[in-house]
């Protein structure tokens, strides 16, 4: 064999080696998921304007703080992988940037929606769809990237881009409606979620292996002593979990107390 034609198989097996490693590494990642329930009473507590009132008034408003659903499902709870200050973690392929700026409004007197995730691959869109109604973003709660505090209006969104971690969600604020306000976590990873109005949580495609998750909530912030099946959480809010390859980890329902939220 001459060795021109030894150098093509070689390359070839190399290619073939490559490309088994790419789909056996496919299945390195897993799933997580569960569902925060409120073992408590929560009433949310209706919000009487003292700007714009004839407009802001036709709409119902009431605090945000703690939305809690008929079967005390419990929203806006954020749940992220923390692998730790100057470490990254490794992104599924399934992740890519949005082709769309990601979009928090200012709409009928609120923030919409009241608590998001950013990936620093995405740009934030803000929105003012109140028509005649003036708001401004105040965004002075940010740590790792750049403050800014400007008004938007119909005709001109912000467009924002952050390309660094915040290590927890941030508020943003209205300063000209003071009722309004709002979270953002930004990451510079996916694998972060806030809990839906019917409590539940899911953060898939996951690197196997155990991570540290936190557990965030605007009422009080870290949730420490969280019981997450037979765990804790430490007093950051933190657990470690075990992300086995190919599989879901069910953490099933996470009971929240009003203690923890300071209630």
């Amino acid at each position: 064999m001459n060795c021109i034609i030894a150098k093509r198989l070689l390359s070839a097996c190399a290619a073939a080696s490559l490309l088994a490693g790419s789909t056996s590494f496919a299945a390195d990642w897993g799933t997580i998921k569960g569902k925060f329930v409120f073992k408590g009473d929560a009433k949310a507590e209706k919000i009487v304007p003292n700007k714009d009132t004839a407009y802001c008034s036709a709409h119902p408003l009431v605090d945000e703080a703690v939305v809690v659903g008929s079967e005390g499902e419990l929203a806006n709870v954020f749940v992220f992988l923390n692998a730790g200050r100057g470490k990254k973690v490794d992104i599924h392929p399934d992740y890519k940037a949005a082709a769309e700026p990601k979009v928090l409004d200012n709409h009928f007197c609120r923030f919409e929606p009241h608590a998001m995730t950013l990936w620093t691959a995405d740009k934030l869109e803000i929105r003012n769809s109140d028509q005649g109604i003036g708001h401004n973003t105040n965004a002075s709660m940010l740590f790792a990237n750049p403050k800014f505090n400007e008004q938007v209006t119909v005709d001109a969104p912000i467009v924002k881009e952050f390309t660094k971690t915040e290590s927890y969600p941030s508020k943003v604020a209205c300063n000209v409606h003071p009722w309004m306000n709002a979270y953002v976590l930004i990451r510079d990873n996916p694998y972060a979620v806030v809990s839906a109005a019917d409590g539940t949580f899911e953060i898939k495609n996951v690197p196997a292996g155990k991570h540290d998750f936190a557990f965030w909530h605007e009422a009080k912030g870290n949730l420490k002593d969280l019981k997450v099946g037979k765990e804790k959480a430490d007093r950051k809010g933190q657990l470690q979990i075990e992300v086995p390859a190919g599989e879901t980890v069910d953490l099933g329902v996470i009971e929240v107390t009003p203690a923890m939220l300071g209630k």
